[in-house]
């Protein structure tokens, strides 16, 4: 081989590694979720090569998840099980970059009694959200802690929005909800001889019934093809997710008016309070595995097909 075509060669390989995006369009969903992106909304991270970077809200995982199908988000944000589904049903449309949210359900209450999860054996809970996490985590804590089943009973009929409300005005005694709405009624119910209080972190729970330190509610997530053909570019976008988050968490006061500022969907006194209590966290999808399966493990359990039926294979994992 002459040494021109050899170089030739080496060329188009650096060429071929080197391809870069004309533009990077990520999605937050509006409220906690999005707390830990509202850094980047200011300031826009620089993702090499001229590539613009762009940004939107979506009020639900229903808005952003077909726009992500439909190719008009590349990244966005995503619960676990719904990643997974999407994952095993649509052929690995899209995969996990890294867990940006773990465990920061509470169960909150007037009744200063309840200390752990036994202590519920009898009453009826007002859980955040029939059919995602807050329902599997607490059916197999409670499972895990030797609690039976019809003994506690859980409530969907109350919505998210209003449980705060419902337990500060004393309509519901006990309830199980993610941030901010446990901040919500803790500031808001602190009045009085019984305070609105945060009697259980179920993370702790989860972490001693030997399930994990701590398991994920929120993953970023990136479409495939997209990570596919641009890695680098996706890792560069992960590394400043991770700088966002990193002071988003040493900066509540700050973060919560960029939240406001950038209409993320909370006020910023309400944001900056909830911060510290939204377990806000940057683990590489790949390094996280082990505690997003033991997560999806509670849904196979209980529902398989909000998972897709079995949980994901290696690929699924952005490296």
């Amino acid at each position: 081989m002459s040494v021109s075509l050899t170089i030739m060669l080496l060329c188009g390989v650096l060429f071929a590694d080197e391809k870069t995006p004309a533009t990077l369009r990520v999605a937050a969903l509006l409220g906690p979720s999005g707390i830990g992106m509202s850094y980047l909304f200011t300031n826009t991270p620089d993702v090499g090569q001229g590539t613009v970077v762009s940004f939107e809200t979506a009020g639900s995982v229903d808005i952003l998840l077909p726009k992500m199908l439909n190719r008009e988000i590349d990244i966005g944000i995503l619960p676990p099980n719904v990643a997974a589904k999407i994952y095993n049903v649509n052929s690995g449309s899209i995969i996990a970059g890294a867990i940006v949210g773990n465990g920061m359900l509470s169960l909150i209450t007037r009744d200063a009694s309840i200390k752990k999860l036994s202590d519920l054996a009898g009453k009826t809970i007002s859980v955040a959200g029939q059919g995602s996490t807050p329902e599997y985590v607490i059916r197999t804590l409670l499972a895990k802690s030797g609690i039976p089943a019809d003994s506690v009973t859980l409530d969907f009929s109350v919505p998210t929005a209003e449980i705060a409300a419902a337990l500060i005005s004393n309509k519901i005694d006990y309830a199980l909800v993610p941030e901010p709405f446990a901040t919500v009624a803790v500031m808001n119910g602190s009045t009085g001889d019984k305070p609105v209080i945060r009697a259980i972190l179920l993370r702790d729970v989860w972490n001693a019934n030997g399930l994990g330190t701590d398991f994920p509610m929120t993953l970023c997530v990136v479409r495939k093809e997209y990570a596919e053909k641009y890695p680098a570019t996706v890792r560069k976008f992960l590394e400043a997710y991770k700088t966002s988050i990193q002071w988003t968490n040493a900066n509540p006061a700050e973060a919560g008016k960029l939240v406001e500022a950038n209409n993320m969907g909370l006020k910023a006194p309400i944001a900056s309070k909830a911060i510290p209590s939204c377990n806000f966290v940057f683990i590489p999808a790949d390094e996280g595995k082990q505690s997003i399966e033991k997560l999806l493990s509670t849904f196979l359990a209980y529902a398989p097909e909000s998972i897709g039926g079995k949980l994901p294979d290696g690929s699924f994992y952005f490296k």
